[in-house]
């Protein structure tokens, strides 16, 4: 694994528990999620639902991780997340831009 998917991996990892700090910080001015409901969530919606604290234990694992290069500074991040407490598994994918060297969720699904 090269050290961007590593990079974005812990990226990742980091927004599953769910910290308010992480998301103003990760989350890009123009970020939008598609929901597994159907709705579509912003980044000011998400901070709204986040704690200060977030959550101890991750309720998810990440396997089949991949990171793919679309553009400069541009990468779309593919990967299952498996729930620790009910087994459900389901294929996610994020877009992440490259924002004055730091990177930036803009898009999830």
């Amino acid at each position: 694994m090269t050290a961007l998917n590593n990079q974005l991996l812990l990226l990742e990892q980091q927004l599953m528990y769910y910290k308010k700090e992480d998301f103003i910080s990760l989350l890009s001015e123009d970020f939008i999620e598609y929901g597994s409901s159907g709705g579509i969530m912003d980044k000011t919606y998400l901070i709204h639902q986040m704690t200060e604290q977030g959550i101890e234990d991750c309720l998810f694992t990440v396997t089949e991780f991949q990171a793919v290069s679309l553009a400069d500074q541009i990468v779309q991040t593919r990967f299952v997340t498996t729930n620790r407490t009910n087994g459900n598994r389901q294929n996610r994918s994020s877009l992440w831009r490259n924002e004055n060297g730091t990177w930036r969720m803009f898009f999830h699904q």
